[in-house]
């Protein structure tokens, strides 16, 4: 339990763990958060590791940073929480920090841990409630007089704070040595007896998680290098030092040190520019020997710190004997059995200048797009004149571009404050610069504009107030100057009714902040249990023509593989269950694209699994292109047989031909993965008569139904359990019906218990994401913009399967709040050869409501009028009918909604604002959106079991639902509703882990219907326990609970109670949900980078069960969808059909700087809901329609940038509007730099 392990890379932070390693530069013991899943076990040695079941329990009690997450609510699903807690405890029990341990500072350490529930806001208060702006933590590095000419009087080497005392180590494993040395003689030594051998020096072994060829398991000879105590020093004594052991946070740290002398105050730079690496834990094990050696080994890795040392003229020096090398040369240097020992640098002379920059795909945690590093001597009296050769180094380009070696030469002698100088070196430098081609990265134009940009903002940032007012904006970097966020959130509560209606801290929170809350890894190793891997086909579009198993088999540990061939007659090659269409749990033959499942290794344990499926050898036959862009789908007509009619009310046709106005236009939308931190994972246990099975999976009915039909049991004999999720998202809604139809098969086959937990990257590669869409509309309108007539055609990406069609919903939710009664919408399900789409967080409502919103944004434009202006004069209004369902728009609030966020969020003094800012800014811009929601909750079809039992002796109650708690609060729902029904203490309910037993026929979790429907159940269960009670109860004087209870058992009354759930639900939606967002963003028109400043959102909860698990709700719906509509790209290779994108240094979730700076979340007042559970809404999905607020904030800042250059004309702007096509949207060319 406590420690998790998702990604493997140090990108999701879910192993952080805290180190106390003793620190030379300091002389003392420090706490570290480092990442676990990154960390060699024998690196350990010395080492004082603590995790989160360290620092306090349930039992004795919590640490003050556990009860503050608890308390805040800041964790959901739970599965991160270990790790945030512990990032936090370093944070706090480090005394190294030499800045104020401020609320800022507590912010830029979380830069390390992906929570994709919460939206961080609750995690961030959380934690930053525990520092105060007036506590500072000094540093024990000193002032840089204290730190020159440290150097060692016994060796005569920069002083390492105390002589060494560590023991060295050799041991000889099984197919490697592992040496510790202590001295230089030691490693020289060693260097020499293994010249021949294939050899990795180790310190933080980050670069692993990058680069999977740097597995310690591929060498023959680690050297770990902590014991190396010598090159842990710093001198500055002329010319500063910095030994090859320094982890990239001391440096740092001792950068913000010595920056406060004024020879050194350009080292400030230099801290800015490292804390932008990588992330905490990360740069807390990594150093800048380790980061530089990466891209000495893979050219193409855009390193960072490379790019810094060039800037700084540094030298490398190697080995113990006084060599010394230029970073240039180092590129070239052949490294083989050699040590780099330190990096000089001459401190610059105070006429030279050097800026850093770093232009990213996310505010916090990703590699550079293109990094630079500017190096100039300038005579500052003399209009900025370049007085010898500048450095001018970029990374990111190519694998051998290093420096721009032609306009370093055409600035030498010129002067930078000169425009025409400005436009020379600019031309120099785009015929100087030639990006590569790759379909991961970001597009040559893009990387090339870039180069010349940065170095347009080094000449504005170095000429200061010489340039116009109007540029200067440009020099400022938002990731870098953005304030520390803040939230706040209203809503009202009925006290009379409590626990109901009652903000309380979830039931499973204390139990998450210890790590003591059980997730399915965290289950004990059955005895005889077996470890399971998926390998899977590389190619899209291809036949298979033979698989190779012999060396799998070979490896010591490996048991079985299993194939298609290994099903029982019988039985059925699908995990598909009411579906005709069959989709195969191993591939048979056809591969219908890159990353399908072709069988499962068994062995002895998960390394031996994993590694065992990347022997396995696949051949192929009939290879063809995989068709995996949507757009050339449809271009060649991959089309899937029709789904369904098209969408039609009234006659949108004549309305359109007799409409004064139209537009035509077309917006797209790609696909999404859930990023659930628990990857897709399942334990089935053979039994006496059956199978147990343990599943993450959101629909228990499910995974009973496919193991069943897989492996031929009855699905009586087969018993699945489930406790919690970490994380779903709709992932785990028919998808682990595959995991668990495999794990079963194998079970069934060994006889043994089997274990198949997905690694992060066959989960990306194999399991299906969100539906991307493509649609393309014309549509009629008044000269004032009211709509007449739509035609739409939507394309739905399906991949290889259209079984999770997400197409019904879409047809029914495109009209969001706007009434119009001519519709026709034609939906086409596309084949592509990629995984098949499947059910993600507002599965169709998402995508149709950005349609809708879209052509609102188009009108508006067309008529040159404000889009909410005529969003407003077409919302629905109470009592008309909703042509595409035909129900009756009840309890309508959307226009007063729209108005009280208006007047709330001050929308027209910050309009006001805006235009003066963008009039001020020539390369800042903002913008604002309003996006209203209307959003239908069905309640046919669903059918939800529920137990209820109230033990005799202590009257406590016990609960199991068939609903899957997922981090949605659905748990803390149904105990509070259950105490308000009986009127007892929370405490005295316990909820139960759901199973096959009381949820058999039960549907999914998920439509954001669960939680009320099963606490519709218990009030059911309820009322039945009290309407047997009732007899009881008034017999006896003064009655209390466990008096009746007692008195019930006496007289034999049944005190077990259950409840099916199924009701008789309208043929389209029981209720609406509404809402309305006011986003506003701000961009950097250079780069592309953009901030969300402020984002207000209202939302009619109805009377909410609790608030602070809704409003919890709200925010992490609503970050989830700034991802997708801002960040999260999927790549694809186009002769393949491999997912690009399949690893945290790729895929960008957001992270805690890409939220609102100002995030403000108000439940609607005084709204109940008569027509819901306890008159609550439901919650889950809604908020995250209302995200594309922010896409569209973006866009409106991009008109602006447009309009400079006299760009009025409409344009669509797709999601995901990346850093990359905010830039390429806003135009900007070379010609428009500009200083005056």
């Amino acid at each position: 339990m406590g420690t998790k392990l998702m990604c493997g890379e140090g990108g999701c932070g879910v192993c952080v763990v805290q180190t106390m390693l003793y620190e030379t530069v300091m002389e003392k013991e420090l706490n570290y958060a480092i990442n676990s899943c990154l960390c060699p076990l024998l690196i350990c040695d010395g080492w004082e590791i603590t995790t989160v079941e360290g620092i306090g329990c349930q039992k004795t009690g919590l640490d003050q940073i556990q009860t503050s997450l608890a308390e805040y609510n800041g964790t959901q699903c739970g599965y991160c929480s270990p790790g945030q807690v512990m990032n936090m405890y370093s944070f706090l029990t480090n005394p190294s920090y030499p800045i104020k341990m401020t609320q800022q500072a507590v912010e830029n350490a979380f830069d390390g841990i992906i929570c994709r529930c919460t939206g961080y806001r609750s995690i961030l208060d959380a934690m930053k409630v525990l520092v105060t702006s007036s506590s500072c933590s000094k540093s024990d590095i000193g002032d840089i007089e204290d730190l020159k000419g440290k150097l060692c009087k016994r060796t005569g080497k920069i002083c390492t704070g105390q002589c060494s005392d560590s023991t060295s180590v050799r041991l000889v494993l099984r197919d490697a040595q592992w040496y510790k040395p202590t001295t230089e003689q030691e490693l020289i030594d060693i260097l020499k007896k293994c010249i021949d051998k294939k050899i990795r020096f180790i310190m933080g072994n980050t670069g692993t998680g990058v680069f999977k060829d740097l597995n310690p398991a591929n060498y023959d000879v680690l050297i770990d290098m902590h014991g190396m105590k010598e090159l842990y020093g710093v001198s500055f004594d002329p010319t500063s030092v910095f030994g090859s052991n320094l982890t990239l946070s001391v440096l740092i740290e001792i950068f913000e040190r010595v920056s406060a002398a004024s020879e050194t105050s350009y080292m400030k730079e230099l801290a800015i520019y490292l804390s932008r690496v990588a992330n905490v834990p990360v740069r807390n094990a990594a150093t800048w020997t380790g980061n530089i050696m990466l891209k000495h080994q893979f050219p193409d890795f855009p390193s960072d710190v490379f790019t810094m040392l060039v800037a700084m003229q540094s030298e490398i020096g190697i080995g113990f004997q006084g060599e010394e090398i230029s970073v240039e040369n180092f590129l070239s240097y052949d490294m083989t059995a050699k040590v780099i020992t330190y990096f000089s640098h001459k401190i610059l002379d105070p006429d030279e200048v050097i800026k850093l920059y770093k232009v990213m795909p996310r505010a916090q945690n990703a590699h550079a797009y293109v990094n630079a590093g500017f190096r100039m001597r300038l005579d500052s009296k003399n209009n900025f004149m370049v007085k010898d050769t500048p450095v001018i180094v970029y990374g990111g380009i190519n694998k051998n571009f290093v420096r721009a070696t032609k306009t370093e030469r055409f600035l030498k002698g010129n002067q930078l404050g000169d425009p025409k100088v400005l436009k020379g070196a600019l031309s120099v430098l785009q015929q100087e610069v030639v990006p590569d081609s790759n379909p991961v990265l970001a597009s040559p134009s893009y990387r090339k504009q870039l180069t010349l940009i940065l170095f347009y903002k080094f000449v504005l940032q170095v000429i200061g107030d010489k340039a116009g007012v109007r540029f200067q904006s440009a020099t400022d970097c938002l990731s870098v100057s953005r304030p520390v966020s803040s939230g706040k959130q209203t809503y009202d509560t009925q006290k009379i009714e409590y626990p109901l209606t009652e903000p309380l801290q979830k039931l499973e929170a204390n139990a998450q902040v210890t790590g003591e809350a059980v997730y399915i890894d965290d289950i004990p190793a059955y005895p005889n249990q077996l470890y399971a891997a998926f390998f899977v086909s590389t190619v899209g579009n291809a036949k298979i023509q033979g698989i190779d198993t012999s060396g799998a088999m070979e490896i010591p540990g490996v048991v079985r593989v299993v194939t298609h061939n290994d099903i029982p007659d019988g039985c059925a090659n699908t995990f598909s269950i009411y579906s005709p269409i069959p989709e195969e749990v191993f591939c048979s033959g056809q591969v219908l694209y890159a990353g399908q499942a072709i069988g499962l290794v068994l062995a002895e344990s998960q390394k031996i699994a994993d590694s065992a499926a990347q022997a396995v050898k696949v051949t192929y036959t009939d290879v063809q292109t995989p068709l995996v862009d949507l757009d050339e789908a449809i271009q060649k007509q991959s089309f899937y047989p029709k789904l369904s009619d098209p969408k039609v009310a009234g006659d949108a046709d004549a309305a359109i031909k007799d409409s004064p106005k139209t537009v035509t236009g077309s917006i797209s939308m790609g696909g999404q993965y859930h990023m659930h931190m628990e990857t897709q994972i399942s334990i089935c246990v053979p039994t006496e008569d059956g199978m147990d099975v343990h599943s993450s999976t959101q629909w228990i009915d499910g995974v009973q139904t496919a193991i069943s039909q897989i492996t031929g049991l009855q699905r009586n004999v087969i018993n699945v359990e489930v406790k919690r999720l970490g994380g779903s998202y709709g992932g785990k809604i028919t998808r682990n019906h595959w995991i668990s139809a495999a794990c079963g098969l194998a079970a069934f086959l060994t006889n043994r218990p089997v274990k198949l937990k997905m690694d992060f990257h066959t989960n990306m590669n194999m399991i299906g994401k969100r539906y991307p869409y493509r649609a393309d509309y014309t549509v009629g309108f008044t000269d004032d913009g009211e709509l007449n007539g739509l035609k739409i055609v939507v394309y739905a990406d399906c991949g290889a399967s259209v079984n999770d069609n997400a197409i019904p919903p879409l047809l029914s939710m495109i009209d969001n709040a706007y009434d119009c009664a001519n519709w026709t919408i034609t939906p086409i399900a596309v084949k592509t050869n990629k995984p098949a789409s499947t059910t993600c967080r507002s599965p169709g409502s998402l995508p149709g409501i950005f349609i809708i919103e879209t052509i609102m944004e188009h009108i508006s434009k067309s008529l040159n009028k404000d889009p909410t202006d005529i969003r407003v004069k077409n919302l629905y209004q109470q009592g008309q009918i909703n042509p595409l369902t035909k129900n009756i728009i009840t309890y309508c609030n959307i226009s007063q909604i729209v108005q009280n966020l208006r007047d709330s969020a001050d929308v027209q003094t910050r309009l006001q604002k805006i235009q003066e800012f963008n009039q001020a800014n020539r390369w800042k811009k903002k913008g604002l959106s309003i996006v209203p929601i209307k959003f239908g909750i069905l309640w046919n079809g669903i059918t939800y079991g529920i137990n209820l039992c109230v033990y005799a002796s202590d009257g406590t109650v016990a609960i199991s639902h068939s609903g899957i708690e997922v981090g949605q609060g659905i748990n803390t729902k149904v105990a509070q509703v259950c105490a308000y029904e009986f009127g007892i203490p929370i405490s005295m309910i316990k909820v139960k882990s759901s199973n096959s037993f009381v949820g058999a026929n039960s549907i999914t979790t998920g439509g954001s219907i669960t939680s009320e429907s099963c606490c519709q159940g218990i009030v059911y269960c309820c009322q039945v326990i009290l309407q047997r009670m009732a007899p009881v109860k008034a017999k006896i004087k003064d009655p209390t609970w466990l008096k009746i209870v007692h008195e019930c058992v006496e007289e034999e009354v049944d005190l077990v109670a259950r409840s099916w759930y199924a009701p008789v639900g309208k043929d389209h939606f029981q209720y609406y949900s509404y809402g309305a967002t006011c986003a506003e963003v701000e961009l950097d028109v250079l780069t592309g980078e953009h901030q969300i400043s402020r984002v207000d959102i209202i939302y009619d909860c109805g009377e909410s069960m609790n608030p602070a698990v809704d409003i919890g709700q709200v925010e992490g719906a609503f970050v989830m969808g700034i991802g997708y509509w801002m960040t999260e790209e999927l790549k694809y290779d186009p002769q393949t059909g491999q997912l690009l994108t399949n690893s945290t240094w790729e895929y960008k979730p957001p992270l805690g700087k890409d939220i609102p700076v100002d995030f403000r979340v108000n439940l609607l007042k005084n709204a109940p809901n008569p027509l819901g559970v306890l008159r609550s809404k439901a919650v889950g999905e809604p908020p995250m329609c209302m995200s594309c607020s922010v896409l569209f904030a973006a866009k409106h800042a991009i008109e602006s940038a447009r309009q400079e250059i006299g760009q009025l004309d409409y344009f669509p702007l797709d999601g995901p509007a990346t850093t990359e096509y905010i830039q390429k949207a806003c135009l900007v060319d070379p010609s428009q730099f500009l200083i005056q």
